[in-house]
């Protein structure tokens, strides 16, 4: 609100003080408002209640966002991708394995939180437009590091507000960056229809978010994934076809078997280390710990 707005509204108040006084204590409580906002934002959900579904109204809010974010120069740095289809996301989420069980035997699980009711997928590209200049005043071309880096800082402000709106309409969200393949299948260049733009470095897959209603009365870490790899503590460059060597690129594959948790207790992975299977898949959280971001005043 506006200073003249602010001093208009307390003159035609019958009761000038009782009016600013009502309305210093909706302005902190707006502000304490947001920062409950922000505590949740922190808090990656693992678990989803299917058998309710966002609203198409709640959508295209949150859609609406992402597309119209602020951006350096106004420049179109990202894509969006999205889905709320059960059966879609579900394909998808058979794909994001990257969430560390172990570092030593490594494993890992897939990242839940894509897993959700609505999944929005963030891919980073070369803008059609070149608003950046060098020192002497040419353009910077698209493929220049400092504009990826546009592209990442642009992806990371439109991803916290779509969190934020979706947070003030009662929904829960999950981040993740676990986007690989296996076998060298690029499932995800290939479900987006991006694959030539991915090859010739014009796009790339950057990050998601799992937005969604959580299943109530259950801890947001727990996860319905019953499946655990073992052989790998993230998800670069997986392979299950144990006679592959490297991929494309020649960066060597790092073999995984999937494991039934339901089935095992004990297995061994390709690498010959030995893995006790959990019986249920609860994911580490890190927000209980601290983090030390300073804030420091400039004089």
């Amino acid at each position: 609100m506006k200073k003249q707005q602010f001093e208009n509204l307390i003159a035609s108040s019958p009761d000038r003080e009782k009016f600013r006084e009502n309305l210093i204590k909706f302005s902190n409580y707006e502000r304490s408002d947001t920062m409950d906002i922000i505590r949740n934002m922190q808090k990656c959900q693992r678990n989803w209640d299917y058998s309710r579904k966002i609203s198409e109204e709640a959508i295209d809010y949150l859609l609406w966002i992402a597309q119209n974010s602020p951006s350096k120069q106004y420049e179109a740095y990202y894509d969006v991708y999205w889905s709320a289809n059960r059966d879609i996301i579900q394909k998808m989420s058979r794909y994001t394995w990257g969430c560390t069980h172990s570092r030593n035997p490594p494993s890992t699980w897939r990242n839940s939180q894509a897993n959700a009711n609505m999944y929005m997928l963030f891919v980073a590209k070369e803008p059609e437009t070149q608003e950046n200049c060098h020192a002497d005043g040419t353009l910077k071309e698209n493929n220049t590091p400092a504009r990826w880096e546009n592209a990442y800082v642009s992806i990371g402000i439109a991803m916290g507000l779509v969190m934020h709106a979706a947070q003030r309409m009662n929904l829960v969200t999950g981040c993740n960056k676990s986007h690989g393949d296996i076998n060298g299948d690029k499932f995800w260049e290939k479900t987006l229809g991006i694959e030539e733009d991915v090859k010739a470095g014009r796009k790339k897959i950057a990050y998601g978010i799992g937005i969604g209603y959580p299943q109530e009365d259950r801890p947001r870490w727990e996860s319905d994934e019953k499946e655990l790899a073992i052989g790998a503590g993230n998800g670069s460059n997986l392979a299950t076809d144990l006679t592959l060597d490297k991929n494309e690129n020649g960066k060597p594959f790092r073999k995984i078997k999937i494991v039934d948790i339901n089935k095992h207790t004990e297995s061994e992975d390709p690498y010959g280390n030995t893995h006790q299977i959990p019986h249920t898949s609860d994911i580490k959280i890190n927000t209980q710990k601290n983090r030390v971001i300073n804030i420091i005043e400039i004089k």
